[in-house]
């Protein structure tokens, strides 16, 4: 017990628990101290916990129908206005949509230029990762390279096909 963490501090006492079932003093037990042990024992202090949770929904509830008849109301006060500007509205909404593409495009490319010389400058001052230069080799063209033509000598994964042997399975029958 020492060579776990932990194992110098003290066990605090545990309450015994019968092994299987219910104990007779346990089945007597109101089922909400069952499920949480902790929870106030006085039925007073448990109507004040609800009372308040009611409160509090009651209160979010009555926000949330303020915000949306609010919303509503401005929106049909503001709908004329919208009406009237609208010619302004869409190519202004037009143009606002065509700024962002180009500024994304732009930063696009701009990531993409800056990957492009970084990669050239390395590659030019010859600061290139080692074995850089036979990445070829393993994608060559069948019976030049080291992995060419292996593809096809595989076997699915029971351990049949063209090649290989059988292997046991993992699970019996499977």
């Amino acid at each position: 017990m020492a060579d776990r963490p932990g194992g110098s501090l003290p066990a605090l006492p545990r309450p015994a628990r019968p092994r299987s079932g219910l104990a007779s003093t346990e089945s007597s037990y109101p089922f909400h101290r069952r499920v949480q042990p902790h929870a106030p024992a006085n039925s007073d202090a448990q109507l004040l916990v609800f009372l308040a949770l009611a409160v509090n929904l009651a209160a979010l509830l009555v926000l949330a129908g303020v915000t949306l008849t609010v919303g509503f109301v401005v929106l049909v006060a503001i709908s004329p206005l919208l009406l009237i500007t609208s010619p302004l509205w869409a190519p202004l909404g037009l143009l606002a949509i065509v700024a962002e593409g180009a500024l994304l495009l732009g930063c696009g490319l701009a990531v993409f230029a800056l990957g492009a010389g970084t990669w050239a400058h390395r590659r030019l001052t010859g600061r290139h990762p080692v074995g850089a230069h036979r990445v070829g080799y393993a994608y060559d063209a069948p019976g030049r390279g080291r992995f060419a033509g292996v593809a096809g000598h595989g076997t699915n994964h029971h351990g049949r096909g063209t090649g290989g042997r059988r292997r046991k399975d993992a699970v019996p029958g499977a």
